[in-house]
């Protein structure tokens, strides 16, 4: 059965036409396929079922010859009578090869609701359909969702040469299972004859079943279940609720294919890694996986894609209240305004899969992610940098859920949510807060790297701090802030014990100067001892650092090794000038300062010497 078209004609209060639509989406900060990824996928955040982890598919394939003769027969039978779209369509259809671009998600509440705009949901029942398929600027229906407007939608469009998109959706209406597809085309307002004489018509059309003589309603029950499959569109059951989009003939600026898998798993990690953390909640963690003309790519771990490892830490100090947390607050209104968490560390070599036309943070990250509590980075604000290339920081703030609050920074975001501008409001509350916590945040950007210290030291002729990590790594790879392998912990004539003793991998925390103007680089490991190995003693190697990993102090002269300027554990008032720290049966923050080699990283060894009474 073929799918039925109906153009949308001017009505006597007037309508949208489709170029008015097209516009909506303005002049963002973003690329085309970033807005239209990061609207995507915050989409699929704010659908998600209860109890239901989401999960999004990405893929860019070409239609098989079957799959275009359904296209072209099925769905497109017949074409707009007015206005440049029938040839727009046509030019597309004819080509040698047609793409597709599809972006799916499962585990989501589908295009829910009635099918016409003028009906109005049954009890909680949310009108998602007509909300994306027909309305225009819909506001936010989800508690502190990602999205505020809903007017991303119309970068799927912008992104198809011809303005075409497919949709299929496995949902609900009224409690039952129900499977939709519809095909939606922005084009041109035109004039043609009808039976009653020349008409005015929007240019926006719909590809899907009669509903009376003034609306179209899609394709329902098995019709789409075959349609869906003959286009080859991503094959679900009723229990595998959601929606997939089908971008038909995609204008994609990249090069090459392998160019487009690089750009689409940088825009993924840089927007989304806090919902793909080690630390997130696995009934709030995304998963995403990618296909590029039928080849699979391995989305990396956040923590994996440096220098998002640095912002994984931040962030999961915010999430544990651990740390040195930054509280962001207005005094008028009286409001806590959010946390502000910060991780330096040592510049890691970036991974082979981040494009080269990624944001700034791929090339030194000296930024702040800002979120609200949906945990979906908004901007990256960029401060001062580390005054060398080897090490970098990152910082994450994520507003007060407090309610007002939190409304204040999503209704300060423009349509496609990436920038928090208190112009966005009107003069009042809201506006102050923002721009309060703005100008804090900028400020803590700015100098959360102390350039005056840095750059002085108690002897005038001795080096800066700036000099010195200037000649860092020249002739070794840089690591991450993560120390160079697992922590050691052994017991004195015997195996290493199982249990009862943990320490983290050593995290660089900060940079400073010595007296004399040596450079020294800060390392924190927490020790966790519950008693049960008997009295322990710390034993810290500094260590230089190549490739990610230490290198042992025989492969190197005694010249260039790193010394350790103190070790402690300042909870309990210990501290040692050597190697050695005795901490009996204590636990805590453990703080390790290396004196830095001029010309290379460094990093520390920490090992446990554990005393068995028996």
């Amino acid at each position: 059965m073929k799918l039925e078209l109906y153009s949308e004609p001017f009505s006597k209060n007037g309508n949208l036409a489709g170029e008015g639509f097209k516009r909506l989406l303005g002049r963002p900060n973003l690329n085309l396929l970033q807005t239209l990824v990061r609207e995507s996928l915050q989409n699929v955040i704010d659908a998600t079922l209860p109890g239901r982890s989401p999960e999004a598919r990405i893929r860019l394939r070409k239609l098989r010859d079957t799959e275009r003769n359904t296209l072209s027969n099925s769905v497109l039978a017949q074409m707009p009578a007015g206005g440049p779209s029938k040839q727009i369509l046509s030019d597309s259809l004819e080509k040698p090869e047609l793409w597709v671009f599809e972006i799916a998600d499962f585990g989501t509440v589908g295009l829910s609701g009635p099918v016409e705009a003028d009906v109005a949901p049954s009890g909680e029942e949310r009108a998602n359909f007509v909300n994306f398929l027909k309305n225009v600027g819909a506001a936010r229906d989800s508690h502190q969702g990602g999205g505020t407007y809903g007017y991303g939608k119309s970068s799927l469009y912008a992104m198809s040469s011809c303005s075409l998109v497919l949709v299929d959706s496995q949902t609900f209406n009224e409690g039952k299972p129900v499977r939709r597809l519809m095909a939606c085309h922005l084009g041109e307002a035109f004039d043609a004859s009808v039976g009653t004489g020349i008409r005015r018509f929007t240019g926006r059309h719909w590809w899907g079943m009669p509903a009376g003589s003034d609306s179209v309603a899609p394709a329902t029950g098995a019709h789409a279940l075959d349609l869906s499959g003959e286009l080859g569109m991503f094959s679900r059951s009723e229990a595998d609720s959601g929606t997939s989009i089908v971008i038909v003939d995609p204008e994609l600026e990249v090069s090459s294919t392998q160019e487009l898998g690089r750009e689409l798993i940088t825009c993924v990690l840089l927007n989304f890694w806090p919902r793909m953390s080690d630390t997130t909640a696995a009934d709030r963690r995304l998963t995403v996986s990618i296909e590029i003309d039928g080849q699979p790519l391995d989305v990396p771990a956040p923590e994996a894609f440096p220098p998002l490892d640095l912002f994984c830490r931040a962030l999961a100090d915010i999430r544990s209240n651990a740390g040195s947390l930054k509280d962001v607050r207005s005094q008028r209104p009286a409001k806590a305004l959010g946390k502000l968490a910060f991780a330096p560390g040592v510049a890691a070599q970036r991974h082979p899969l981040a494009s080269s036309n990624g944001e700034d943070i791929l090339a030194g990250a000296s930024h702040i992610a800002l979120m609200r509590p949906v945990e979906l980075v908004v901007k990256y604000m960029r401060g001062a940098p580390y005054p060398d290339s080897l090490h970098e920081w990152a910082g994450v703030f994520v507003c007060s859920a407090e309610s007002e609050v939190e409304e204040a920074f999503a209704q300060a975001e423009p349509p496609t949510h990436d920038d928090w501008a208190p112009d966005n409001l009107p003069k009042g509350k809201q506006q102050t807060m923002v721009r309060v916590g703005m100008r804090a945040l900028r400020t803590h950007a700015d100098t959360f790297v102390p350039t005056k210290s840095l750059s002085r030291s108690a002897d005038p002729a001795s080096p800066s701090l700036a000099a010195t990590a200037g000649q860092m790594g020249r002739f070794l790879s840089p690591t991450s802030a993560r120390g160079a392998g697992k922590p050691e912990v052994s017991r004195r004539g015997g195996p290493s014990p199982k249990k009862g003793v943990r320490l983290s991998s050593p995290e660089m925390i900060g940079l400073s100067l010595a007296q004399d103007g040596a450079a020294l680089a800060t390392f924190r490991v927490d020790l966790s001892n519950d008693g049960s190995q008997g009295p322990l003693t710390l034993i810290v190697e500094p260590k230089l650092v190549a490739d990610g990993n230490g290198i042992s102090a025989e492969d190197v002269p005694s010249n260039l090794l790193p010394r350790l300027h103190s070790v402690s554990l300042e909870a309990h008032d210990l501290i040692s000038k050597d190697q050695i720290l005795d901490v009996g049966l204590l636990s805590g923050e453990v703080t390790a300062v290396v004196r830095m080699v001029k010309g290379a990283a460094v990093t520390v060894a920490v090992r446990v010497l554990s005393e068995d009474a028996a």
